[in-house]
């Protein structure tokens, strides 16, 4: 669920310069697109996401924005230097917005679910998994994603999007339990 970031810095600079005509000059605006949304963006999403609830739900919009980002890297493929430039690029600017919605949530969540006992561990493991994904991100889109060619990506995307609704109906129940005062929370931290 952290793969937005692998897929703008590697998969989306990647896939331009071996499987598109956009220009290899465009790759760089991947990062200023990235950079500048985050800054303007970040504390406008945070507000928007200050409930546990709307974590869950900010989770589902992840994987569905992250499927949008997929989809059109897998259509850049022959679509001319214009119509693949416009696709990346949007495409950059969907790995942006699904980044902003996995931030909030992920720590939100992460605070919200942890039993009292256990809030330290539920961090470290959020922590974590950013850098788990800066090792097998890469790899999974250099090794599996991107041999595929546009299939890789529609399946990313589409996994990613059932993770994140399986993650979002996990996440729902589980504050459920908490609100309801289910003994089973305290017990079972996981």
């Amino acid at each position: 669920m952290n793969l937005d970031d692998s897929i703008l810095s590697v998969g989306l600079p990647l896939w331009l310069v071996t499987r598109t005509d956009a220009p290899h000059a465009l790759v760089p605006a991947f990062l200023v697109i990235n950079t500048v949304l985050v800054v303007a963006l970040q504390l406008r999403v945070s507000a928007r996401v200050g409930q546990p609830r709307q974590a869950a739900g900010a989770v589902e919009v992840y994987g569905l924005t992250l499927f949008a980002c997929c989809v059109l890297l897998a259509l850049s493929t022959g679509a001319g230097a214009w119509a693949a430039s416009a696709g990346l690029l949007l495409a950059a600017v969907l790995a942006t917005a699904a980044e902003l919605m996995r931030s909030v949530s992920s720590w939100e969540l992460a605070v919200s679910l942890a039993p009292e006992r256990a809030s330290a561990s539920y961090l470290g493991v959020a922590g974590m998994s950013q850098s788990v994904q800066k090792s097998a991100g890469p790899l999974l889109l250099t090794g599996a994603v991107m041999p595929a060619g546009p299939a890789g990506w529609i399946v990313l995307g589409a996994v990613v999007t059932a993770l994140s609704v399986v993650q979002r109906g996990s996440a729902l129940r589980r504050l459920r339990a908490r609100d309801a005062g289910a003994p089973e929370m305290a017990k079972h931290p996981a």
